[in-house]
């Protein structure tokens, strides 16, 4: 299984939205990738999926029944688990920031 980037969480976020594109779809199976928070799978399935012929999923992420936060310091990393024919991959995390300062400078 390959890892890819790593991210430092600068505060309190909340997963919001995982969405995964493949220009190439996946022809053998599903693409299959994992978010981890300090290691530990952030979904329920340990993985999203984007489906077999699919280029764009908007809703991968299945978290877990107790909603992930992701704490101020921890190391996310992203991990491809299955391929399958699957090329030129992004996934992107959205996420909510539970930070108070940020949360009265929107109102």
């Amino acid at each position: 299984m390959a890892q890819g980037p790593a991210y430092y969480a600068e505060h309190d976020y909340e997963p919001d939205a995982c969405r995964l594109y493949a220009r190439i779809a996946p022809s053998g199976g599903d693409l299959k990738v994992d978010i981890r928070d300090d290691g530990v799978s952030i979904f329920t399935s340990n993985y999203a999926a984007l489906n077999k012929g699919g280029n764009l999923e908007e809703h991968a992420e299945d978290y877990s029944a107790v909603a992930p936060v992701i704490a101020e310091g921890s190391v996310i990393t992203f991990h491809l688990i299955e391929l399958n024919g699957a090329a030129e991959i992004t996934c992107q995390l959205e996420m909510d920031s539970l930070d108070d300062s940020e949360e009265l400078e929107s109102e």
